[in-house]
């Protein structure tokens, strides 16, 4: 048996396999259209909070052009604008409270929302 009749057959397997996957190569997924937004991350520093002590920085992460920021929570008071803002709550907000913030644009808009537990002053557990 030669070498050349195993080699050939496996050299030209070789190209066509490499051939393939560049051609079948994915979109890039970070890539969008003009007006999508897509949420990379949405964190606080802090999900357990102290009532009238503590207070949570909260940041949203998105990719877009033209992006606005717009806070809402159930309970409490967020201080800031843009896309990082702190939250505090007094006693009255013990409990597990809700923070959303929605991201938009001209064109589109997506939102997200996380939750952060306040604890009482007074009682701790």
């Amino acid at each position: 048996m030669k070498w050349s009749n195993i080699l050939i057959p496996l050299i030209v397997a070789s190209v066509l396999s490499i051939a393939g996957l560049v051609s079948c190569s994915k979109e890039d997924e970070n890539q969008l259209d003009n007006g999508d937004i897509k949420i990379i991350s949405f964190t606080a520093n802090d999900t357990v909070l102290k009532a009238w002590m503590d207070t949570a920085t909260v940041v949203m992460t998105a990719k877009g052009q033209n992006l606005d920021y717009e806070w809402s929570c159930n309970h409490g008071t967020i201080h800031g604008s843009g896309d990082t803002v702190r939250y505090m709550a007094g006693e009255c907000c013990v409990g597990l409270n809700t923070i959303t913030c929605r991201v938009f644009n001209d064109s589109s808009s997506v939102s997200a929302s996380l939750n952060i537990r306040i604890t009482s002053y007074y009682f701790p557990k």
